[in-house]
């Protein structure tokens, strides 16, 4: 009986490791980030929340809503998101706990979910609000250390209606990059994103535990294209659904619905997809950059 009672206290300690044993060193970094972030918020410590947070991070409300076209640009830079963290942890108390479900490692760029539950409590008044929030992040990887680039607050898990944007510089920029495609232009293709931008395949559709990232950087996408174009022929129709810019003008957000149709140039043969693709921009420097391409978004109209 002891031998047996051994075994199983034994069995119980190791479900942990066994749990982890899908962990890499990568994984085990970003975890950690988001693990100082929410201890910030519970101990009041803005400093040790801002560690993981690159220069250039931007934040999304996702309004409950899976459908991008619903989500709105919130902050516009990291110093806009510690302005607004500080006050948050002045006039709250978070008690609240965070696990991380989901974490998908290509090279230097990642994606996580999180999900945040507890209460919020005023500091003066003393009531409590519950919580339950899911989050969407990205990351990119500097030297040693991930930091994240972006996140989508309060996320929702269902597809709602939206009141679709109109900007007309993003407008232009995404037909810019549709008649690069159609021209065969790896140039004019590539001078249009971020350098450290992020690829991805929705795979039709809006969980983002299913998605893939397809390209880690404008370079590898660059190489891809240079293999690619020479062989086949694309032909797009894209409509632009939606297109917002934060007000700062500074980040945007855009999806379109679009039929691409792929000829190659040995043969009669014509492949057609319609999709859904979702698309992040900056302008730091003069010029919109894509910083994020998600295509076939499982979505409609």
């Amino acid at each position: 009986m002891k031998n047996a009672m051994y075994l199983i206290l034994l069995a119980l300690f190791a479900l942990p490791s066994l749990a982890e044993a899908g962990e890499t060193p990568e994984t085990i970094l970003i975890r950690q980030m988001l693990s100082n972030d929410i201890s910030g918020y519970r101990r009041g410590n803005a400093e040790l929340a801002l560690g993981g947070y690159g220069e250039h991070f931007v934040s999304y409300l996702g309004h409950q809503n899976g459908d991008p076209r619903a989500w709105t640009i919130r902050h516009e830079s990291r110093d806009a998101l510690a302005g607004q963290m500080a006050a948050d942890i002045q006039a709250s108390r978070y008690e609240v706990t965070r696990t991380v479900p989901h974490i998908l490692v290509r090279a230097t760029h990642a994606i996580a979910t999180s999900i945040d539950s507890g209460q919020v409590v005023d500091r003066q008044s003393g009531a409590a609000t519950p919580v339950y929030t899911q989050r969407l992040w990205t990351f990119r990887k500097t030297e040693n250390d991930w930091h994240a680039t972006a996140v989508v607050e309060d996320l929702g898990d269902t597809l709602l209606p939206a009141t679709p944007g109109s900007d007309a510089a993003i407008i232009e920029v995404l037909q810019s990059e549709e008649q690069a495609w159609e021209e065969g232009s790896t140039s004019g293709i590539i001078g249009l994103f971020d350098e450290h931008f992020t690829g991805y395949d929705g795979r039709s559709t809006f969980a983002p535990t299913t998605w893939k990232i397809t390209f880690s950087g404008a370079e590898e996408m660059e190489k891809w294209l240079d293999k690619r174009l020479p062989y086949v022929q694309y032909d797009l129709d894209r409509e632009v659904l939606h297109a917002a810019i934060g007000a700062k003008g500074s980040e945007a957000l855009a999806v379109t619905r679009e039929t691409v149709a792929i000829t190659h140039a040995k043969g009669p043969a014509k492949h057609s997809k319609e999709r859904y693709v979702l698309w992040t921009l900056s302008r730091r420097s003069g010029s919109w950059k894509i910083t994020n391409m998600l295509y076939d978004l499982g979505i409609a109209d």
